[in-house]
């Protein structure tokens, strides 16, 4: 992933450009030994130790961790090595991160090497969950590159590859999001911990612990039906924010540059990022880190008009016209849910992943 200040490069959804929007830490327990003296018989209770609370990893661990995806991550900038940086980087978010690498190639030298620029992680902490309630790890964090830091802070989740088998954690630690911590009103999301200071996580679709974590496993299709609703935005399964708003309001701007001769039609798309990372707020709410496929199909409305691919396609498809084409569009975004009321849009970061051309117009078999 190329980080920048704020959430990331945003570009208009235009003829085939959809835009790319882009807790306190563990406290470090020591280990109390309860140490008896005694004689005979005694002597094994001796050796017993107050149980110490673990945490997916030590905070330490942690810090080792994004500091190597920090380092390798840079590396990979430099030459657009999507190789590189899959060995620290993982689902949505690496298929975000290639995309952005191809779609690097139409962009001028100069471009080129602003958007390589090394950036790191400061002002991090560390929001692990208790061992055996997850198999990853978040950090609060703010970006800081050549243009200073980022005013807001983000999330970045971490997660191990799956073993080929039986499904269990057995690979490294890769980074799998990076995501808005912030709401409408700039404030950061109160994320909940346990009394040992470890970040208190949910299980995806759970609903046990109150009714906001019910609508979790909704959020994708939600998120695109946003796209593909006729009515107001309150129809939608979504509160109104700015997200949720800019998101509803794509479908208008796109048949806007279209004009009256070419038409497009979303619908939620298919992608292999199903995974919800999912928190408790203080509040007895639901922070979730979640992502969406949206095809745009945009066709001409008759078999003597073409349409011109857009530069942002060219690394997919070349520059020649075409009755139409498919775009593939990745999000990851991040959500509230209340305990009571609609979920709660915060922000989304969306990526072009793939394009094919469409060789008919709009309505022709």
């Amino acid at each position: 992933m190329r980080e920048s200040q704020e959430a990331g490069r945003r570009a208009p959804y235009g003829t085939g450009a959809i835009g790319r929007n882009k807790a306190a830490g563990l406290a470090v327990l020591a280990a109390v030994a309860v140490s008896l003296t005694g004689c005979g018989d005694s002597a094994a209770e001796g050796d017993k130790k107050a149980a110490e609370p673990e945490g997916v990893v030590t905070e330490a661990e942690a810090a080792k961790i994004v500091d190597r995806y920090v380092s390798v991550n840079n590396r990979a900038n430099k030459t657009n090595d999507g190789k590189l940086l899959s060995t620290v980087e993982g689902g949505a978010l690496l298929e975000q991160s290639q995309a952005g690498y191809k779609a690097d190639a139409d962009l001028s030298k100069k471009e080129q090497a602003a958007s390589a620029e090394p950036f790191s992680y400061v002002d991090r902490t560390y929001l692990i969950p208790r061992k055996g309630k997850a198999t990853w790890f978040a950090v609060k964090t703010r970006t800081k590159d050549k243009e200073g830091t980022s005013k807001y802070p983000q999330l970045i989740v971490f997660d191990r590859d799956k073993g080929k088998s039986n499904g269990k954690a057995a690979g490294g630690w890769k980074n799998v999001a990076s995501v808005s911590l912030v709401d409408d009103e700039k404030k950061t999301v109160p994320l909940a911990k346990d009394e040992d200071g470890f970040v208190r996580v949910l299980p995806t679709g759970s609903g046990a612990e109150g009714s906001s974590a019910k609508g979790v496993e909704k959020l994708s299709t939600s998120l695109a039906d946003l796209y593909t609703i006729r009515g107001p935005l309150s129809s939608s399964e979504f509160a109104d924010t700015k997200a949720a708003r800019s998101v509803h309001e794509v479908p208008k701007e796109v048949g806007k540059d279209l004009g009256k001769r070419a038409t497009a039609q979303f619908k939620e798309g298919e992608s292999e990022h199903e995974k919800i990372y999912t928190f408790r707020t203080r509040d007895k709410g639901t922070y979730a880190v979640f992502n969406t496929a949206v095809d745009v199909d945009q066709q001409v409305i008759a078999d003597n008009l073409e349409m011109v691919p857009a530069p942002n396609l060219h690394p997919f498809v070349g520059k020649k016209p075409s009755k139409g084409f498919s775009l593939h569009w990745l999000h990851q975004s991040s959500a509230v849910l209340p305990a009571h009321g609609k979920p709660q849009l915060l922000d989304y970061e969306v990526e072009l992943t793939s394009v094919r051309r469409l060789h008919h117009a709009a309505g022709a078999v």
